[in-house]
C-alpha cells in the first residue's frame, strides 16, 4: 500500500515537472469567426464559450459550462449537456440512428454482425466512450467522454480532471456509472481506450467494470469500408461518410501539450477545443453506426 502510494506520487511529480517545460501550442487561425465548428443543420460548439482575445487568460468555468462534482474524497469537473444543446443537427443524427437500428438486419452482410446487439438493446443501455490522455502507456488520462440516451434524449457526459490528482476521482466515478450499461461502443477501444483505462484503474486500485458487450468500430470499418478510403482513421471516415471536414479542430497530437499547459497556468483557452474534439469523436461514432446499418458505406 505504501509502495503504491509512493509510486503514484513520484509519477505525478514527474508529470508536473514535464508540464513545466511544455510550451503553449499556437492558436489556430482557421477557426470560424465565432470560434466554433459548424455542422450540417446549424451552428455547433461549446455553449457558453467564446473565442478569447489573444493573451487573455480564461477560467475553466468561462471556457466550458460544467459543474464541480464532489465524489468520494475528491472532485472533478463534469460537462453534462444534451446533444441538441451542442449541435442544432444532433436531433436529426439521433433520429436517423434510431431508424437505422429499427430497420431489418442484413444477415448476408457478415461484416455487420458485430452491430447486431445494438438492434435489440434498449438505447439507454448503450454507452459510447472516447478518452483523451496526456500521452501513451503509463500516462494519466484527463478526460472521459461518454454519450448515451436518457429519457429519450441523447446526452454528452464528459468527466474532466482539472489536474493530474483528479484522475483517480474521474476513474472512480466512471467505475460507478459504467455497470448501468450493457453495451460499450468505441473506436479502437479494444486496442487503446479500454486497455488504457484498465491500466490507469489498476494504478488507482480499481477494477474496470466492463459492460457485457464491447463493439469496436475500427475493425468493423476495416471490414465494411475496405479500400474505399485512404485509411480508416475516424476523421477520414467522418469526412467520407458524414460529409464533414473539421475546421479549427485541435489535432490529437496537440492535446497532451495543451492539457499540460492548462495544468501549469490554469488558462483554459484550449480546453474548450479539447472538449469539442472529444464530442465530435463521440457523435461521429454514432453517425458511422447509422451509415454502416444503412449500408451506405458498401
Amino acid at each position: 500500500m505504501v509502495r503504491h502510494h509512493i509510486d503514484l506520487k513520484r509519477e505525478l511529480d514527474e508529470l508536473k515537472k514535464k508540464a513545466e517545460g511544455v510550451f503553449r501550442p499556437e492558436r489556430r487561425t482557421s477557426l470560424d469567426p465565432d470560434g466554433r465548428l459548424h455542422l450540417p443543420g446549424g451552428s455547433t460548439g461549446i455553449p457558453g464559450s467564446e473565442t478569447p482575445a489573444p493573451g487573455d487568460a480564461v477560467r475553466l468555468v468561462d471556457a466550458v459550462c460544467g459543474d464541480e462534482v464532489p465524489f468520494g474524497e475528491g472532485a472533478f469537473y463534469r460537462i453534462l449537456s444534451e446533444a441538441g444543446a451542442v449541435w442544432v443537427g444532433a436531433g436529426t443524427f439521433y433520429r436517423e440512428y434510431l431508424e437505422a437500428l429499427g430497420n431489418p438486419f442484413f444477415p448476408e452482410a457478415k461484416a455487420l454482425e458485430a452491430l447486431r446487439p445494438l438492434k435489440t438493446a434498449r438505447p439507454e443501455s448503450v454507452c459510447y466512450l472516447d478518452i483523451e490522455t496526456t500521452g501513451l502507456s503509463m500516462s494519466p488520462l484527463f478526460l472521459v467522454g461518454l454519450m448515451y440516451a436518457s429519457e429519450g434524449r441523447l446526452m454528452m457526459d464528459q468527466l474532466f480532471a482539472r489536474d493530474y490528482s483528479e484522475e483517480g476521482t474521474v476513474l472512480r466515478y466512471l467505475a460507478e456509472i459504467l455497470p448501468r450499461f450493457e453495451i460499450l461502443v468505441t473506436f479502437n477501444g479494444i486496442t487503446f481506450d479500454v486497455p488504457f483505462i484498465e491500466e490507469r484503474m489498476t494504478i488507482h486500485r480499481l477494477t474496470f467494470p466492463a459492460p457485457p458487450t464491447h463493439i469496436d468500430l475500427l475493425p468493423l470499418a476495416r471490414l465494411v469500408v475496405g479500400d474505399k478510403t485512404p485509411n480508416h482513421r475516424l476523421q477520414t471516415l467522418e469526412m467520407h461518410f458524414c460529409k464533414r471536414r473539421r475546421v479549427g479542430d485541435i489535432a490529437g497530437a496537440q492535446i497532451p501539450g495543451a492539457y499540460h499547459e492548462f495544468v501549469r497556468t490554469q488558462d483554459a483557452k484550449d480546453v474548450a477545443n479539447i472538449i469539442h474534439h472529444n464530442r465530435l469523436d463521440l457523435v461521429t461514432m454514432l453517425q458511422l453506426v447509422t451509415v454502416f446499418l444503412s449500408r451506405e458505406a458498401e
